[in-house]
């Protein structure tokens, strides 16, 4: 049997007792085939590029603020191996013809999503194996107050926790993310 060890203890100072919880408002989202390096989910320090082909763009989906949220769940088998689970639940505001084939496409697509939390920590889910629309649901409501907004959730396997991204500061990260989104 392996011997898996720890070589490392995690502290926690005031500044982590100051952390607020969900998802920022955008969520960025890469097909896997658009890739031209893939990300390198051994890695143990922050992804800091986006190595995409010619012509290929991450695409950024909007909702309102606390509508989208990002889990990660550990799964161990009866014979030990561990993976994670990356899941991505994001609710935008179809409203057209080209949202609904957006949307379309996306229920077959593989991808991989940049999330950016109200912490403004920048995660990659799905970085190595991608995410496949496991659920869209898209009410019309039945009451005037009832929503209307599509929810969309995508889930993947990895060996890893989502990976950490991005530069130096938050602005430097946005200004990469919005000069590479469509």
């Amino acid at each position: 049997m392996a011997n898996c060890t720890i070589t490392a203890g995690i502290n926690i100072d005031c500044n982590d007792l100051r952390r607020t919880g969900g998802v920022a408002k955008n969520v960025w989202l890469g097909n896997i085939t658009d890739l031209r390096a893939p990300f390198d989910v051994d890695a143990t320090s922050i992804i800091n590029t986006i190595e995409l082909n010619t012509y290929a763009t991450l695409y950024k989906f909007e909702g309102a603020k606390f509508s989208h949220s990002a889990v990660t769940n550990l799964v161990k088998t009866d014979d030990g191996n561990v993976s994670f689970t990356h899941e991505l639940t994001a609710k935008v505001y179809n409203t057209s013809m080209s949202d609904d084939i957006t949307l379309q496409n996306l229920t077959v697509a593989e991808v991989f999503a940049i999330v950016q939390t109200n912490n403004d920590d920048f995660f990659i889910f799905g970085a190595g194996n991608g995410l496949s629309c496991s659920s869209l649901t898209a009410p019309t409501g039945k009451n005037a107050g009832d929503t209307s907004i599509t929810t969309i959730v995508l889930t993947g396997s990895e060996r890893t926790l989502p990976k950490r991204f991005g530069l130096a500061t938050k602005q430097l990260t946005l200004q990469r993310l919005a000069a590479q989104t469509a």
